[in-house]
């Protein structure tokens, strides 16, 4: 942008405010825009600060409750998302063949997360007999899986 000087001052200013305040009242005043955000922030806050009471307790099974759940939704959606990349890769597999080409069969990632899967399905179903397990073991072996899917081959 060149300087400004006596004779493009005013122009320069003129479009310069004009696509500023062009551009700036719409994403404010959009419902997803910047306003819209801190209407949803707001909500936010008074809904929890409503419900927060009830979901706070310092009880030991209430919380292994809550961490069997989101563990086991956590393994459901690893189950549904391994199985559509495995019928991607029948379906690119079976193409491939129709065609005589070789693509791509089978993702490297995939055998490890499915022995990263028995485990987690292993440890559902022995937290779920064992109700008087620590958090602590539990953690423990959660690590060690994360730890076993980073080395999959």
């Amino acid at each position: 942008m060149p300087q400004l000087d006596k004779f493009t001052y005013f122009t320069q200013f003129f479009w310069s405010c004009l696509l500023f305040f062009t551009f700036y009242i719409p994403i404010c005043n959009d419902g997803d825009g910047i306003l819209g955000i801190s209407r949803i922030l707001k909500l936010r806050n008074q809904l929890v600060s409503h419900r927060g009471n009830k979901v706070r307790s310092n009880d030991p099974n209430s919380l292994e409750n809550i961490s069997r759940k989101s563990l086991s939704t956590g393994v459901s959606y690893m189950y549904s998302s391994l199985f559509e990349v495995s019928q991607w890769c029948k379906t690119v597999d079976y193409f491939g063949k129709r065609r005589k080409i070789t693509f791509l069969s089978c993702f490297g990632e995939i055998s490890g997360s499915r022995g990263m899967e028995r485990n987690i399905l292993y440890l559902i179903s022995k937290s779920s007999y064992n109700t008087s397990s620590s958090r602590i073991t539990c953690r423990n072996d959660i690590m060690l899986i994360h730890v076993l899917h980073g080395q999959g081959s």
